[in-house]
């Protein structure tokens, strides 16, 4: 259990260095860009246009992972009945989903596993800019604590739980003294810290992190494109040889849009020359930059949906599978953690459940072709277990369940 002394200073850590981050990210995901805030020439046209690249790297991301639900398997009945059942009653598709979606904003997710007024397992997403990991200095970096941050930052006082792997504990901050004091010890019985975190790579980097630059780069020239085009609508008449013109004169040709010359006389537009091929060429490549160094792909692009094969497609998007492939294999470290603390609070009640029994199998969110999936599924049938060609199935989302299915229409 870490000091009063050491809790504060996390705070303070985590208050001044991490959590601008994380509300930067947050904002720009939600179409706050920066573009907003830039300061512009008085009387020049004020357009900030957004184009929230963001939120389509993380939406994207998160269908393409997360579109398709996990599934769960074991060769021990008892141990998958009761997963599967904590499941739904967590809607454990949802809570992924929502986890999936602050990793690739944030890079990092959390959950809490917890007891409910009705004495039932839950678990459910935190928001990230309120809680504070504790690693330890250990070559495996381990989890051996966490902090909890309750109340919003204009509150005078603070609800500070503090997390190990065998209590809670609850303190009192006075924002305006700098004081922690301590309320409250309880027990917890999930055998670790029950806050679990995710991370979205080795670096808990976000999707589209890197490409903030680039992301404003594009908002700022098409902005400027928009703008260029006000100032050539209300482009400057330029009238020569009618130096008597006055500006009841000007108020009229406004007015009956006509124009009288004299012998000499010349009107013509000053406008500013704008290579428009030039912008949309270089609003392309800093498009294409964003979506290439992001590691994502455009799925307004045309040629996406050109390859009728699954194996085509795949090919087509194989740099963004690379990096979703990254934080599956995260995102399965994290999930395992869960169904741990579950089975050791199982196994305190009275079971006997292994959680590495437990089988995790994700499938990504794309187009197949169910005549190609059945015909490979006949082709195996003899060869590998039947639980292993349901398992390669999209349509089939569980597989005991199916398999049950199967036995009853037998007659097994």
């Amino acid at each position: 259990m870490k000091t009063t002394l050491q809790i504060k200073k996390l705070i303070q850590d985590f208050t001044e260095n991490a959590l601008p981050r994380l509300r930067n990210l947050r904002s720009y995901y939600a179409g706050r860009h920066a573009i907003l805030s830039e300061v512009k020439e008085a009387g020049k046209p004020q357009n900030r246009v957004v184009n929230n690249f963001c939120k389509n790297i993380t939406d994207t991301t998160v269908g393409y992972f997360m579109g398709t639900p996990v599934s769960y398997s074991s060769n021990d009945k008892g141990l998958i009945y009761d997963i599967l059942r904590i499941n739904d009653y967590n809607d454990e598709q949802f809570v992924n989903s929502r986890l999936s979606k602050d990793l690739s904003v944030y890079g990092i997710a959390c959950e809490m596993l917890y007891f409910d007024t009705d004495r039932q397992i839950r678990f459910c997403p935190c928001d990230v800019c309120s809680v504070i990991p504790i690693w330890s200095s250990t070559i495996d970096r381990e989890l051996i604590g966490a902090i909890r941050l309750v109340g919003s930052d204009n509150e005078s006082e603070c609800d500070i739980e503090v997390y190990d792997d065998t209590t809670i504990s609850y303190y009192k901050l006075n924002r305006a003294s700098g004081t922690l004091q301590k309320t409250n010890t309880l027990p917890h019985y999930f055998g670790q810290v029950p806050l679990n975190f995710y991370l979205n790579n080795s670096d808990a980097t976000g999707d589209f992190e890197g490409v903030i630059s680039l992301v404003d780069a594009y908002n700022k020239l098409q902005s400027e494109s928009i703008n260029d085009f006000e100032l050539f609508a209300d482009s400057y008449l330029a009238i020569t040889g009618m130096g008597a013109t006055t500006s009841e004169d000007i108020a009229r040709l406004r007015e009956n849009r006509v124009l009288l010359l004299e012998d000499g006389g010349r009107a013509e537009w000053l406008t500013k020359s704008v290579n428009d091929g030039y912008i949309e060429n270089l609003k392309s490549r800093i498009s294409s930059d964003i979506y290439r160094f992001s590691g994502s792909v455009d799925m307004t692009d045309d040629t996406v949906g050109q390859s009728a094969s699954g194996i085509a497609i795949k090919y087509r998007l194989l740099n963004f599978e690379n990096r979703v492939s990254v934080t599956e294999r995260f995102f399965k470290k994290g999930l395992m953690r869960r169904y741990e603390m579950i089975c050791h609070l199982l196994n305190t009640l009275g079971a006997l459940y292994d959680w590495r029994e437990l089988k995790i199998t994700f499938s990504r969110n794309i187009p197949e072709n169910p005549v190609d999936s059945a015909e490979y599924a006949q082709k195996m049938s003899g060869v590998i277990s039947r639980k292993t060609l349901l398992e390669a199935l999209p349509i089939v989302t569980d597989v005991e369940d199916e398999l049950a299915r199967i036995d009853d229409e037998q007659g097994v």
